[in-house]
């Protein structure tokens, strides 16, 4: 190059064969960074928007009852399984509570959880303001969701996706909690 006439140094210099690759090779990368990324968000979103749809169902059954036994809740918790599909509800933690209140605190009448520590009955909960009905008791539906990319490189830890919904029961002022009957389990708890 450096044996190169003037005239063929300033032909080179004017000269524009390849621009379009060079400007694509340095763009490129880029493009690819954020078009993975809006992949990886939009399914983020989806499973969180799954998240609160579950936990609304299992809100939303458990407050239509009067009565919840073993063998209600544990379809409960599945119906909120088939909500989540078809990602899976090993990793999920649910707990639904039954609340009700005392001088002005909310305390919990009944709760039980899949990988979920229920609360203990009489145990203070704070909740937000003026939720439960005079003489009557509110159902909290709490569902937690671990997030893990399939990517893995722009989360490339785990986020937890939540989500808490507080009903009023439907048909009664108070749901009860029959454990004397049949046998509740979570079918996709992790042993």
């Amino acid at each position: 190059m450096f044996g190169l006439s003037l005239s063929r140094k300033r032909n080179l210099a004017k000269s524009e064969d390849g621009i379009s690759a060079v400007e694509f090779a340095l763009i490129a990368p880029l493009m690819a960074i954020i078009y993975f990324g809006c992949i990886e968000l939009s399914i983020m979103m989806t499973l969180d928007r799954k998240v609160t749809g579950a936990t609304a169902a299992l809100g939303d059954l458990t407050s239509r009852a009067s009565s919840v036994s073993n063998d209600e809740l544990s379809d409960i918790i599945e119906a909120s399984r088939m909500v989540m599909q078809p990602n899976d509800m090993t990793g999920a933690r649910i707990r639904v509570t039954s609340l009700y209140e005392d001088d002005g605190d909310a305390k919990v009448a009944w709760s039980d959880g899949c990988n979920l520590t229920p609360y203990a009955d009489d145990q203070e909960i704070t909740i937000p303001a003026n939720l439960i009905p005079e003489d009557g008791t509110l159902i909290m539906a709490e569902i937690e969701y671990d997030y893990n990319s399939n990517i893995g490189y722009f989360f490339s830890s785990s986020k937890e996706l939540s989500d808490t919904f507080y009903l009023r029961p439907r048909r009664v002022d108070e749901i009860t909690r029959d454990r004397s009957d049949g046998s509740f389990s979570c079918a996709y708890a992790n042993p």
